[in-house]
């Protein structure tokens, strides 16, 4: 049915919760779990080897960077449809039906099979730049109440018929493998993860595929563990790679990615412009 990427770097107890809840909450055996080890092997190899023979592991050997760990996982996915999700995402029941659900909406609606589908989230702090949910299950992985979050996140999910919008674009995301090969994936010139997302899906967007959100299944996220909330000195390297990003993307289009004061997305309420030009 579905192919899970997952790329992580020195996230274990982040990792845990996302493997664990993949796999519990799926219904379909024909699903496949890739995980992409982007170094630091050791500090995620207890948590691999709890989940032996349900997942397959890919070891980069090295931090290569994000871009590279899902360009190279991408040839490891056997299944047409392939979600991407991070390591600090954990998946709410019945994740793979409710998806493959709307995955035929879409495509009967007026997608056809050309579309990037992104599903809700929830967050324990907000305000969220997408308008996620906000609720506080647990604000890192020892807290974290997952059978308080499968609860609630039953009680939010719109299964009406306008639960579709025109817009996505952020991670997780769920689309058709021969689209992402098509445009190249991501360009790993871009020491950004959050630039070389909106490249990605600029480049989606010219090729004239749909980007939708669903509002059927919400993902719980701890908001970005394992990148802009370290107090370590990836951190430090994190922020600065922020800006020289920028300018490549200016250099590669012509046109700038929008930065705002969080130095990546915009406030509250307002359109993200870095992916569309206007």
């Amino acid at each position: 049915m579905i192919s899970v990427v997952i790329p992580t770097y020195k996230s274990p107890e982040y990792l845990d919760w996302c493997l664990h809840s993949c796999i519990e909450g799926q219904t379909f055996d024909t699903n496949e779990i890739i995980v992409i080890v982007d170094g630091h092997y050791e500090m995620s190899e207890d948590v691999l080897k709890k989940y032996e023979g349900k997942i397959k592991v890919v070891d980069l050997g090295s931090n290569k960077g994000m871009c590279y760990a899902l360009n190279t996982g991408m040839w490891y996915v056997t299944n047409e449809w392939f979600l991407i999700v991070n390591d600090d995402n954990v998946f709410p029941k019945d994740w793979d039906k409710r998806m493959m659900s709307d995955l035929e909406y879409a495509k009967n609606f007026k997608f056809g099979d050309k579309f990037v589908m992104t599903p809700r989230q929830i967050e324990p702090a907000g305000p969220s730049i997408f308008n996620f949910d906000i609720k506080d299950f647990g604000r890192d992985a020892k807290t974290f109440d997952y059978d308080g979050y499968c609860q609630y996140e039953k009680t939010i999910a719109d299964d009406s018929y306008n639960r579709f919008r025109n817009y996505g674009e952020i991670f997780p995301f769920l689309m058709k493998k021969k689209y992402y090969m098509a445009v190249g994936g991501f360009d790993l010139i871009y020491p950004s993860p959050f630039i070389c997302d909106w490249d990605f899906f600029l480049k989606l967007d010219l090729n004239n595929i749909g980007m939708s959100r669903t509002h059927k299944g919400h993902f719980y996220h701890f908001g970005s563990a394992a990148t802009k909330n370290r107090t370590d000195n990836d951190q430090i390297k994190f922020k600065a790679s922020e800006q020289p990003a920028a300018e490549m993307f200016l250099y590669k289009w012509g046109h700038p990615p929008r930065l705002y004061s969080n130095n990546s997305h915009s406030p509250k309420g307002q359109t993200i412009k870095g992916i569309k030009y206007e």
